[in-house]
Parts: C-alpha cells; structure tokens; sequence
C-alpha cells in the first residue's frame, strides 16, 4: 500500500492497523527512523493498550524532546483502546515535537477480529478528527505471492511458481508468516532454486494446512497419511480434547463446509469466485468459499471434483457422532479412540470410487 511516511510523522498522531506483522513492523520502523529516532532512544516510550492509561501516554508524548526531533510513543495493543476514554482536547493540544503512533493488530479469530472492527472505526474516527494520518497494512491475498516473491528475489535466490504456491499453502497465504519461515530456509539452503523439498523439510505448516491434508489424503485412501497429519495437528498435547474441540473439529468442519460449495460449483459449472446470485445464496456467510483466497479456492476445487454432496453431507454427520461422543451423548473408549474411528469412517465416506 502507499504510505506517506513524511506526512504521517508531521500529523502528530498516527494509527497503523492491519493482519500483517511484518508490515506493520516495518511501518512502525519507518516512522522511527523519519522522526530522527532508533529503537533505543530515550525520546522513544512504548505502551500496551490493555495495561495503560490514556493520561500515561498522553503525558509522555506532550513531553519536550531531550535529544531528538520527535518525542514518540507507540501504544500497542490499541484494539484494546475505546476511543470514548481519550480526551479529544488533549491529542488536539499535542505539540509539533509530539508523534503518538497507535498500533491495531487484525489477528486473531473471526469474533475477535469482528470486535475489535467496531474500535478500530471508532479510533479511526478520532485520529482523523484531529488531523492524523491512518495507514492499513493488509497483504491482498492476490498479491501475496508477488510479494513473497520479491523478498525472495531481494536476498539472491529464486523459487518456480509450483514450490512458491506450495509455501503460500502451508503459510496460511500470511505474508509475515512466510517470511518468517523463509528466513529458516535461508539459513537451512544455500541453493539458489528454492525446491519444494527445501519447503517441505523447513518451514512448520499451518494447522489449517495439516488438517487440509489430511482431508485431502483421506479422499485418495491414503489413511497412512491422514494419521500422519493427525498426530501432527494433535501434537503432545496430553489433553486430546483441549486441541480437538478447539481446534481440529472446527477446522475440518471448515473444510468439509469449502467442499460442498465446491461440489455445488462444480454442478452449476462455475468457479466461486464467479458464481452467479443464485450460486452464492448457497454459500454460508461464514466460511464463504468465494470469498476465500484463490489457492484455497484451488485446493478446495481440485479435492471437490472427486466427491458427491452426499458424501461431503455423510462425512459432515461422521464428525457430529465423533463430537457427540467426546461429549458422553454416544460410544467412546478413549478420545484418542474416538478421532483415530472418526479418520477411518471419514476415509470410507470420502472414497472418490463412491462419487
């Protein structure tokens, strides 16, 4: 996104918000260095939002610089903030040697980041009242790669489309998240092709993508597979419940609901993304295939095309019974049990031979 460093340091207060770590560090980064300052600075105070108070940092940052242009703060954490508990008078009063740098993290889950849009918006509101400046930084989905192909191309390497969409898969499509891993394979490989094996011995896949393939391995009858992905997803927890209910079964509930928009696409030949009113009236409002990312679209396709509705529908009931179970409302020897039967039921319901 373009971003006037140069004019939001002279705005005096600043509002940086999006789902992208590595973007925002950098915006923060960028702001320091035009404000004169480094990161250990005396003219340089950090905040968290949800252990401070207004006054605090409005103190702080009215202070007069002792050796540099600028006295800055950053308030983490400001989707904690309510906009209503700071005073209007006082960021209007900030003198020109003041920058107050908010900074509003997107991540986490859909209700989380659904209660943190209504603070956000009203933030935005107060920050641009008093004529600061409000940068976003979310990667477009459809840009990712690009992006992650550029870092990769910076530090001397190259990586062919097939293994970049590969990293972009097991990353989640987050741009920080990939970057972090890559800085692994660097160190890792000297190689100057990146190769989907570098890929697949360094960088720690997303759960999402585990139980993906798991999923995906369970409708080529590949139950080894499957099992393999399940341990993974389950890692060493000792409860297996406490990943289960959190995390596994509304992951593959996800996926299952991905599928059968896709089946339904497949059946009124038409891509998500391009589905007509009457297509998309099908979809759920939450998870909505087409409004998804496009290689989550693709996987979700290419696995879809293989299967029945009835199918997708079966292995849906398979993992109400499993769900049931763990909860004491149907036949379980131990949850372990209970998911390795749900991994071998999934595997005869999503056998393409049935479709």
């Amino acid at each position: 996104m373009s971003f006037n460093v140069p004019k939001a340091v002279g705005s005096r207060v600043v509002l940086l918000s999006g789902s992208e770590p590595a973007l925002l560090r950098a915006a923060i980064d960028d702001l320091i260095q035009e404000a004169g300052l480094q990161r250990d600075d005396y003219d340089l105070e950090e905040f968290f939002g949800d252990s401070s108070q207004p006054g605090e940092w409005l103190a702080s940052v009215g202070t007069f610089p002792f050796l540099a242009p600028k006295r800055t703060v950053i308030v983490r954490n400001a989707q904690k903030v309510k906009a209503e508990d700071i005073p209007l008078a006082s960021l209007q009063g900030l003198p020109e040697t003041s920058l107050l740098i908010f900074v509003h993290s997107n991540e986490g889950s859909d209700d989380q980041r659904q209660s943190g849009g209504s603070k956000k918006a009203s933030l935005e509101k107060l920050v641009t009242s008093v004529g600061g400046t409000v940068g976003k930084f979310d990667a477009d989905p459809k840009k990712t790669s690009d992006l992650i192909r550029q870092e990769i191309m910076k530090r001397g390497k190259r990586i062919q489309p097939r293994t970049l969409d590969l990293l972009v898969e097991m990353t989640g499509g987050s741009y920080s998240y990939a970057m972090e891993e890559m800085e692994k394979v660097f160190l890792y490989s000297d190689e100057e092709t990146i190769s989907e094996h570098t890929i697949k011995t360094v960088v720690v896949a997303s759960r999402e993508w585990n139980v993906w393939r798991m999923i995906d391995a369970l409708t080529n009858g590949n139950i080894q597979e499957s099992l393999k992905q399940l341990q993974i997803v389950l890692g060493s927890k000792n409860k297996v419940e406490d990943v289960v209910f959190s995390q596994l079964f509304p992951l593959i509930s996800r996926q299952l609901k991905f599928l059968y928009q896709g089946r339904i696409c497949i059946d009124h030949g038409c891509r998500p993304e391009y589905a007509p009113p009457d297509v998309r009236a099908l979809f759920p409002t939450r998870p909505n295939l087409g409004a998804e990312r496009p290689f989550v679209q693709g996987a979700v396709m290419r696995s879809a095309q293989n299967l029945s509705l009835a199918q997708i529908v079966q292995a849906m009931e398979e993992v109400a019974k499993a769900d049931a179970a763990l909860k004491g409302l149907g036949t379980s020897f131990s949850p372990l049990d209970t998911i390795e039967r749900l991994v071998f039921e999934l595997s005869n319901t999503l056998n393409p031979k049935r479709a």
